[in-house]
């Protein structure tokens, strides 16, 4: 099995790459819990305990499934996605699997702009800092909303601040996260136009004296396709003032699934998503939700819990949660971690790798056992990449905005029940001019609309949004549909990009339907 790890290595939430310490703990008897360790520095963050909710879930899948009726969908071309934030092992044992089964493409899927944004920063040849580097470096350019994407790097930003009084703080960020709050100067610009604030007078002198530069980067979607010029741009800022860059992706493994596409014979994202590549399997990650799409049509499926891929699909399989699959994570791009499981999957429900193996060997391939070599996930040298170009619509536009609850689009930590109790809406951020200008009040429930999709989001008005944008949550499936991802032709990236909207106060009586 590939999924045998020492359990003397520690567990932690690879939601982030913060990777924070975890505990098996217990509600009641036959309930599971998590509890975090109680030495400093551990980490405590609510996307992790949600976790704890979904281990004993009753509405985990978890019923025997027909394999033979999966396989016959894959008989011929198929294309299979995987979450590439899973453990180095599960990948590989993937690959292997695929590789000796004719016709079936292997995609590992990192956030489309977390890929595009770790691209950039290789090829600049910046260094990568961990969260306690950045209690070293004596000032930091932030873009998007770092704190909100890892609890632990707000940390370590403000350890640093404490000890060099008059770091520089700078924020740049559309879409008025919670990073703002505490920057010494924003820098304001209009959605699409982060990569040109980067490298602009005001962002150099602000820097100006730093000699060990902390440049932090939450990839946001919904900016179109800027986030690798982003990524080169800040490796180079970082190596110009003696520092480094810490990215702030969705999940814990993004970068070391990015370096060994190659080495694992691996295919693009944009190719995998391609309507003529044949049969699309997801296998532990919510395709749909995360892309806002209804389709293309997903044959088979495969989840911990119900999502909107799922509910599309032919065939629906169990599967295990990333917390309980432990295996080897690159941290932060600096280091080799192994993490230990949870806890075992439910009885019966395979992990990623055994799913798999269960069906090319159902669909009479010749799958081998695991060889337990890994990839190597040494820095790479991506080719150029054309740029995107953004043209922003006429009027008040969309964007997304990190949340720091839910974990990316919401599949997973959004069936906590707490998580749903809490915020059943999406919020939708606009600064205090555009609100009184439309005559929205604070916290009132909206109707938000655009080409692709409408629904019903939470109003919050927020000083530091960019005049003429509004910000909605991405962690919501629903919210995702506003702004759809696109396959760019001139990049051959997916991307999403501002989109124009409309924002109307709902009747009360339609807001309780």
């Amino acid at each position: 099995m590939v999924n045998s790890v020492n359990q003397n290595n520690p567990t932690c939430c690879t939601l982030c790459p913060a990777m924070c310490r975890l505990e098996l703990g217990w509600g009641a008897p036959d309930i599971p819990a998590i509890e975090y360790p109680t030495e400093a520095g551990a980490g405590l963050c609510p996307r992790g305990s949600a976790l704890g909710e979904l281990l004993g879930s009753p509405y985990r899948l978890r019923w025997p499934v027909d394999i033979a009726a999966a396989a016959e969908r894959m008989t011929g071309d198929a294309t299979v996605l995987i979450d590439g934030n899973l453990p180095l092992e599960e990948i590989a044992a993937a690959a292997e699997i695929v590789a000796s089964w004719d016709g079936v493409q292997l995609c590992c899927v990192v956030a489309p702009e977390d890929e595009q944004l770790l691209l950039g920063i290789e090829s600049a040849g910046a260094a990568y800092l961990s969260d306690e580097d950045l209690t070293g470096c004596d000032g930091f350019v932030v873009v998007g909303d770092a704190f909100a994407a890892n609890p632990r790097c707000a940390r370590g930003v403000m350890d640093a601040l404490a000890q060099h009084r008059r770091a520089p703080l700078v924020v740049i960020d559309t879409g008025g996260g919670v990073t703002l709050k505490f920057a010494t100067r924003r820098i304001t610009c209009r959605p699409s136009a982060e990569a040109d604030a980067l490298v602009g007078d005001e962002v150099a002198s602000a820097v100006e004296g730093c000699k060990r530069l902390g440049v932090i980067i939450s990839a946001e979607p919904g900016r179109g396709g800027i986030w690798r010029r982003v990524g080169k741009q800040a490796g180079e800022l970082a190596k110009s003032h003696g520092g480094g860059v810490s990215a702030q992706t969705i999940g814990a493994n993004a970068l070391a699934a990015v370096r060994v596409r190659e080495h694992l014979g691996l295919i693009s994202l944009a190719e995998a998503m391609k309507s003529d590549n044949g049969v699309r399997v997801s296998l532990g990650v919510d395709s749909l939700g995360m892309f806002g799409w209804a389709g293309p049509a997903v044959a088979v499926a495969a989840a911990a819990l119900s999502n909107q891929t799922t509910e599309s699909a032919e065939v629906v399989l169990p599967v295990a949660l990333a917390c309980e699959m432990g295996g080897t994570f690159l941290h932060a791009g600096v280091r080799a971690v192994q993490t230990s499981a949870l806890m075992p999957p439910p009885a019966g429900v395979p992990t990623v790798s055994e799913l798999l193996r269960a069906l090319a060997e159902a669909a009479g391939a010749k799958a081998p056992q695991f060889s337990g070599k890994l990839p190597p996930t040494d820095r790479i040298t991506p080719a150029g990449a054309t740029e995107t170009s953004v043209s922003l619509p006429d009027g008040m536009v969309l964007v997304f905005a990190r949340h720091a609850a839910r974990h990316a689009e919401g599949s997973l930590s959004a069936h906590a029940g707490w998580q749903s109790q809490a915020m059943p809406l999406p919020e939708i951020r606009i600064c205090p001019a555009d609100a009184a200008e439309m005559g929205l009040a604070d916290l009132a429930q909206v109707e938000v609309e655009t080409e692709s999709h409408k629904t019903i989001a939470r109003l919050r008005v927020v000083r530091h949004v960019a005049p003429g944008t509004l910000a909605i949550s991405e962690s919501f499936p629903e919210a995702r549909r506003l702004i759809p991802y696109v396959i760019d032709a001139g990049s051959d990236a997916v991307i999403s990009g501002p989109a124009a909207v409309a924002v109307r106060a709902v009747e009360p009586a339609k807001a309780q339907q």
